[in-house]
């Protein structure tokens, strides 16, 4: 389930999860923890962190944690626009990729700073898909 956070605090929460993460290992559980959330069954967030510990061990708990929660709010700022983005539009209309290229994901990546240009497409379309149709 999407933790909500509210929109004035996202870069805030954001920056704090960073701690701990700058480092080679930080942007690799990362990538672990994007994986395992955008997987077809979102398991737990007690599950999660137990998949995480097990695909890359060695880490403090805090790591995993942080990750885990960076990663979270990553999907429920996609989630977000995707639902705006349905607020303003027709019921039926389809989202051209030019406009999540250009707005969605430049609006996403200012939010949520830290992940790869194909994490942020991959959790916008996460939010389309899912979030709203």
């Amino acid at each position: 389930m999407i933790k909500a956070v509210p929109e004035k605090d996202v870069e805030e929460e954001m920056q704090e999860q960073n701690q701990g993460l700058a480092s080679d290992d930080g942007l690799e559980i990362l990538q672990v923890a994007f994986n395992i959330y955008g997987s077809p069954v979102t398991p737990s967030r007690k599950e999660c962190l137990r998949l995480m510990a097990s695909q890359m061990p060695g880490l403090s708990e805090r790591q995993y944690a942080s990750a885990w929660n960076r990663v979270n709010l990553l999907y429920e700022q996609a989630c977000k626009l995707a639902f705006r983005w349905a607020n303003e539009n027709p019921p039926g209309a389809e989202i051209e990729e030019e406009v999540v290229e250009t707005v969605f994901l430049d609006e996403i990546a200012r939010k949520c700073q830290g992940f790869t240009r194909e994490q942020y497409r991959g959790a916008l379309m996460y939010g389309f898909d899912r979030g709203i149709f």
